[in-house]
């Protein structure tokens, strides 16, 4: 069966009600009037979608569409089976749409008629029927009422007419089809295309790079690519609804729609690029399309580091001379690129690193390179083992014509590595009966990649609950056979069921035999305390060991380990180095570690715009915090224009990643839920989000949110007594320094018997996280006791309290607010040295703290900060769009590209006027 693609039914309701207001520029008295076929055909649309001040009712616009398709009037006829079809006020029912959408077609309406083409082709209502699918698909393309239509109208018919043709050319190309006419299956498409159909410009490139069905011709097969990624921008735009946007600023709608579209080029771009691989593949695998020199012009435009199967193909086009000079120094080059995720890549440069070829000669290292290729079952690394100097560059099909021979004369290294070929449809046709009967051969004759291999993939598939299963025993054998893949997925199964001391004793075992992933799993048990005591320095001695070889896993956690300080001395410099090393050797969560450490300021200045490229790539690879992060930064508008459209969408993203969604992202979605400025503003939905969050025990920030909306009175009535219970709550995920910062002021909020406050570090992102989130409890409690009369027992001296345990877990309004009043001496004894450095840790983050130190030492109020600190001071403020920095730096003679405005002035002693920052209290209405 072929495959076909949906209709748009979206576009056609979205022309159908554009008739209705194109066609109708007055307004009409509806009273006890005669109505036309038109006039009811537009009441009904008002009644059924509730607009234009009409209130929903579904039994009236039946009535009023039922009485117009009476009338003849065909989109009424249309719109009806698109009702049965959706069952949206009618009886889902694809028979009676069929029936509808026949009568509009009768009446020459050619959206009509596709839609009873389509119900034809795919058995929708009735039996599939190609001839009468084709009948009506002429029709569309054949149709004469384009004229006269609005358009939107005409916009709609003639993106049906367009997916006719499309589906012509399935039609006459499928071998069924009484009428199959290959040629004129093209001829279709070449019409899809002129009708800017992005599928068609997708198959007639292929068909272009192919030859098939026309002459081969590489150049407009490039042409058609780059009109395919146009075709389907330009769809996209079509697409957008504009509800999706309403009440949005018209400027943040253009960036909307522009960072909509321009995500979207990438992810075409992207695609194209996989094509054009592809392509040059197929001329070097296919024997009937075999031509290395168009393979080779187009490979070189793609080969780049992220696209290692370019990389590796045209590689060897360098080193053999097809299709270009040869050039074994390109060749190595580009074998260096891909080597870490291709294994036609590893061996190659294996064999020219023994033989120095391209380059000085390093046997050692071919070796490693040797051994790499062979694990991941790429046979010539098998074959010639141990015989590098002898050994020949192989390309993908002569490697498979290798194992292939190997596999008929019963060598079981072949038989494993041709099965596995077979069983995931690797240059072979894919035959699950096939590979099991070859893996389970070799594993018979002794080979323990394939007793592993069988017992994981295959033998798991029919296992036995109540008794030792053939997946045990395979796995068990090959573990008796020393194959550590074998040793250490024993571990994995034991730790997955908690038994952790056999999880040790497996990990001890396959990490003896230099198993990386049993090296790194050693340092993860030392640092989360499994089966032996929490010890971060044992556990950063494993991941250390795994790094020097180039692990990413072991390299990444190292990182993680210098971030968090486990195990060393905290240095984010360091943890960055190593999240670039580990996404270098391939991990897909260390661009999501790179930007976290420059968003976080730890480097120095929170890098949030450079941040946000690394996420996007973490993201990419479905890493959902990665996701959640940006969906944050467009939520905030912090390194990009606040969007809360685009938050929605990366938010939705990252909810796709789990069958059942996920607390973070729900914890998320609740927040644009109950910001009145979202268009998906729903108090009721993001309270009961954040409810079931709170009441589950599992997302404490639940609850810090609920006492936010509490001390707001947002989405809840304002009740700081309610929000102050529900901080203290939260502020306990703090842990061990919560309670040195109380001292003995510990038990007049907790009781000490049953409050268990955790001395563990920080080990991850999400416990990172939620500390945050309980060091802002502890601002937003300082922040209610400062007001002074809202919780009894308690005074203003207390805040303060609070607020010094939030200004040293790093919370940078807690410092600024902390430094002010040490500063001024407001409810706690004057001591501006030590208030003036809380403001300076706070300016690493806060523009409002930047600005407020330089103007305070123009102003003549903090002479030791110096005019060089204050005027960087009030540059990193500016450069983020801070305007009063921006308007200071201006007063100085200073500008933000480092030249003089006009001559600079000594600060005097005067006041210019403004606030100085220090005399309004904390205002409860602000968040």
């Amino acid at each position: 069966m072929i495959r076909l693609l949906s209709p748009l039914f979206p576009a056609l309701l979205f022309s159908l009600f554009a008739f209705s207001s194109a066609s109708h520029g007055q307004d009409f008295d509806y009273g006890d009037m005669e109505l036309t076929a038109p006039e009811r055909y537009d009441k009904a649309l008002r009644l059924l979608y509730g607009i234009d001040g009409e209130t929903k009712n579904r039994m009236g616009a039946m009535s009023q569409l039922k009485k117009a398709a009476a009338q003849d009037f065909a989109p009424a006829h249309n719109i009806l089976g698109l009702l049965h079809l959706e069952g949206n006020g009618l009886f889902t029912s694809p028979r009676k749409a069929l029936h509808s959408f026949e009568a509009a077609a009768d009446l020459g309406d050619a959206l009509g008629a596709y839609n009873s083409g389509y119900s034809y082709l795919v058995g929708r209502g009735t039996r599939h029927d190609l001839d009468k699918a084709a009948s009506y698909f002429q029709r569309v393309v054949d149709a004469k009422n384009a004229t006269n239509l609005s358009p939107e109208d005409f916009g709609t018919v003639r993106n049906a007419r367009a997916q006719a043709y499309l589906l012509l050319s399935f039609i006459y190309d499928d071998d069924s089809y009484s009428r199959h006419d290959e040629e004129k299956a093209v001829q279709m498409l070449l019409k899809a295309n002129e009708l800017n159909q992005p599928r068609a410009a997708m198959l007639l490139a292929i068909r272009y790079a192919k030859g098939e069905g026309v002459g081969q011709d590489q150049q407009r097969s490039l042409e058609l690519l780059e009109r395919y990624k146009l075709a389907s921008v330009n769809e996209l735009h079509n697409s957008f609804n504009p509800v999706l946007f309403q009440g949005m600023h018209r400027e943040s709608l253009r960036e909307a729609v522009k960072s909509l579209v321009t995500l979207y080029e990438d992810e075409m771009s992207e695609q194209i690029v996989k094509m054009q691989t592809n392509f040059g593949m197929t001329l070097l695998d296919d024997e009937k399309l075999y031509d290395p020199e168009q393979a080779f012009t187009w490979l070189r435009p793609v080969a780049t580091p992220d696209n290692p199967a370019a990389c590796a193909r045209l590689a060897n086009l360098y080193y053999l001379g097809l299709g270009t000079s040869q050039d074994h120094a390109a060749a190595r080059e580009l074998y260096e690129s891909a080597y870490r995720r291709s294994s036609l890549a590893c061996f190659n440069l294996a064999v020219m690193l023994a033989q120095g070829q391209g380059g000085p000669a390093d046997p050692e290292r071919a070796e490693k390179l040797c051994e790499q290729a062979a694990n991941d079952s790429w046979y010539p690394a098998i074959y010639h083992k141990g015989k590098l100097e002898k050994a020949q560059i192989y390309s993908a099909k002569a490697a498979l014509e290798l194992v292939k021979e190997k596999a008929d004369q019963v060598d079981p290294d072949a038989l494993y590595c041709l099965g596995r070929r077979t069983l995931f449809g690797f240059g072979v046709e894919r035959n699950y009966t096939v590979a099991k009967n070859m893996i389970q051969r070799a594993a018979d004759l002794g080979n323990v990649q394939a007793r592993f291999f069988y017992g994981v993939y295959i033998a798991n598939d029919t296992r036995l609950l109540w008794e030792a299963t053939e997946e045990d025993k395979a796995i068990q054998a090959a573990a008796d056979s020393g194959y550590p893949p074998a040793i250490h997925y024993q571990g994995k199964k034991a730790e997955s069921s908690s038994r952790y001391n056999l999880a040790l004793e497996r990990y001890q075992q396959a990490a003896a035999l230099e198993h990386l992933p049993a090296i790194n799993k050693l340092g993860e048990f030392y640092r989360d305390g499994h089966a032996v005591p929490v010890d971060y320095a044992q556990a950063v001695s494993y991941f250390r060991q795994a790094a020097e070889q180039e692990d990413a896993i072991g390299t990444l956690n190292l990182g993680m380990a210098y971030e968090f300080g486990l195990g060393v001395e905290s240095d984010p410099a360091e943890a960055y180095r190593l999240y670039q090393k580990a996404d270098e050797y391939g991990s897909l969560y260390a661009s999501y570690c790179i930007g976290n450490v420059l968003a976080s300021g730890k480097l120095g200045q929170a890098a949030w715009e450079e941040a946000i490229p690394y996420w996007e790539e973490a993201g990419d690879n479905k890493v959902s915090d990665a996701l959640l992060q940006i969906g944050d930064c467009y939520r905030e508008g912090k390194g990009v224009e606040k969007n809360l459209t685009l938050a929605m969408a990366y938010y939705s993203r990252s909810n796709e990643l789990f069958y059942y969604g996920d607390d973070d992202t729900n914890y998320r979605l609740a927040q644009l839920h109950l910001d009145p400025k979202s268009e998906l503003y729903n108090p009721n939905r993001g309270l009961s989000l954040l409810r079931n969050l709170e009441i589950s025990g599992s997302y404490p920030l639940a609850g810090y949110q609920l006492g936010i909306l509490n001390m707001e009175g947002r989405g809840l009535k304002q009740n700081p007594k309610k929000a102050y219970a529900k901080f203290l709550r939260a502020a306990q995920e703090i842990g061990a320094p919560l309670k040195r910062g109380l001292g003995a002021d510990f038990d007049r909020y907790y009781n000490s018997e049953t409050v268990k406050l955790s001395s563990a570090p920080i080990t991850s992102y999400s416990e990172e996280f939620t500390r945050d989130g309980a060091y802002d409890a502890c601002f937003q409690i300082a922040r209610i006791l400062l007001k002074g009369d809202l919780i009894r027992k308690t005074s203003p001296e207390d805040g303060i309290v609070w607020l010094q345990i939030a200004a040293e877990g790093n919370h940078a309004e807690a410092q600024l607010e902390l430094g002010k009043r040490l500063v001024k001496g407001q409810n706690v004894a004057p001591n501006p040295e030590a208030g003036w450095q809380w403001i300076l840790k706070s300016a690493r983050r806060l523009d409002e703290a930047r600005y407020l130190a330089a103007s305070q030492y123009f102003d003549g109020n903090y002479e030791p900060l110096g005019r060089e600190k204050a005027i960087e001071l009030l540059k990193q403020a500016a450069a983020d769009g801070h305007l009063p920095s921006l308007n200071l730096l201006k007063e100085q003679g200073e500008s933000l590209d480092g030249t003089d405005s006009k001559p600079a002035t000594i600060p005097g002693k005067e006041k210019r006027g403004e606030d100085d920052g220090f005399d309004s209290p904390i205002d409860l209405d602000l968040a």
